[in-house]
């Protein structure tokens, strides 16, 4: 393994300790390979070549999707790149006010640019967050197919009731009848829920030895593998050998203890600014445990439609997911207490967009919890670009750090 770790020192004056960290990794190489056929442009050649694609239908509900011959694209392609030009466009076409969240200004600004092209079906779930919703009522006007999944709600156990998993269960068939003209093939989703649980199963390891080498693969690297869970970058099967290879290299490292000057942290939503993971790791900080979308697994115990609605009406009451599935605005904090009691963090950073209603309520639910239950936390508003962060987000995640040594 000489050629693919090295053991290096923590820096810290009189510390014996150390680290692994990756110099030349084949999983994260196998990773990067299949990240980059899942570009915008690499999907719209996709399109344009025959291949029915949508956006949305990329998390809970991807196992339907893929069974019908049918590659999801994720919402964040929509700002993946040209989103201030995107933002612009909403601003000044749309009217939306500047101080709008920046996803819903770059999402309907690029849908109205994409007009012409060969993406035109979107899927998406009705309990979504209202402005999605006009979002997509606009581009409707632009041309686009819009395909509702009607909601339904379980907050409890005591809510999950049959009728409620049998209407979702017709919804998913209204999807397949959709997308291809028929009924669900059902042997075709319960193959795609196994290999998406397998992905997961792999996923959920991956963590857990990252949590005992949490320089090996770097937090900006573990984010990407979560997003991979929930679409495996259209290619569940080269994402899942991607995860193999990097597994067997976490498994064939030897135990280190961590200096003692890092701080464990968790992180609670998705910090998409690369920069603003950097800073915490160039802190001292270590994250070792995250609250993010998609990592529970799927019944395999039920009919396959009935695993999906299962899937959603579970995520409710959990908190998982959020907003997709219309989960209650203060679920997230029960899920980010969890991750601290089992990791032993000793900090929080809690992420949400600039101008975002769910996201802002989310974090100040979150900020009063904790400072009750003595867990320090930071919250990190960001927006979609990918710009630098500011100097003065930086100061405030090193300050933070700081208070926490």
């Amino acid at each position: 393994m000489s050629d693919v770790i090295e053991r290096r020192s923590s820096g810290i004056p009189g510390d014996t300790t150390g680290f692994h960290q990756a110099v030349h990794s084949p999983g994260l190489a196998a990773l990067d390979e299949i990240a980059a056929t899942y570009s915008l442009e690499n999907i719209h050649q996709l399109a344009e070549a025959g291949r029915q694609v949508i956006w949305g239908g990329r998390s809970w509900e991807s196992p339907l999707v893929f069974a019908c011959d049918t590659i999801p694209v994720a919402h964040d392609q929509l700002w993946a790149t040209d989103s201030r030009r995107s933002e612009a466009t909403a601003e000044d076409h749309f009217q939306v006010p500047g101080e709008f969240c920046s996803m819903i200004k770059a999402m309907i600004g690029r849908l109205h640019a994409d007009r012409d092209r060969h993406i035109k079906k979107v899927l998406h779930f009705g309990s979504g967050c209202e402005p999605v919703n006009a979002v997509f009522e606009l581009a409707r006007r632009d041309g686009y197919d819009i395909h509702t999944i009607e909601t339904v709600s379980a907050f409890t156990p005591e809510e999950k009731r049959p009728h409620a998993v049998a209407f979702l269960v017709r919804e998913l068939h209204r999807v397949a009848v959709w997308l291809t003209g028929r009924p669900a093939d059902e042997d075709r989703v319960a193959e795609e829920i196994r290999r998406k649980n397998s992905v997961i199963r792999k996923v959920k390891h991956l963590v857990e030895l990252r949590a005992v080498h949490p320089f090996y693969v770097s937090a900006s690297r573990t984010r990407q593998i979560f997003m991979g869970s929930m679409h495996g970058y259209g290619d569940l099967d080269a994402f899942g050998a991607a995860l193999d290879l990097l597994i067997g290299e976490l498994e064939a490292l030897e135990p280190l203890p961590l200096p003692p000057s890092y701080i464990p942290l968790v992180i609670a939503g998705g910090v998409g600014n690369q920069r603003i993971l950097d800073a915490i790791e160039e802190s001292h900080g270590v994250i070792v445990g995250w609250v993010m979308n998609g990592t529970y697994e799927y019944r395999e115990d039920v009919p396959p439609l009935e695993s999906l609605a299962h899937y959603v009406l579970d995520a409710q009451g959990r908190g998982d997911l959020g907003e997709a599935v219309g989960a209650s605005v203060s679920y997230r904090r029960t899920l980010v207490e969890e991750a601290v009691r089992r990791t032993g963090a000793r900090g929080i950073v809690s992420a949400s967009l600039i101008g975002c209603p769910y996201a802002s309520m989310m974090q100040q639910l979150e900020r009063d919890h904790f400072k009750q239950i003595g867990v320090p936390l930071i919250a990190i508003d960001t927006d979609v670009h990918r710009e630098p962060p500011t100097e003065e987000q930086i100061t405030r995640i090193k300050a933070f750090m700081e208070m926490l040594a």
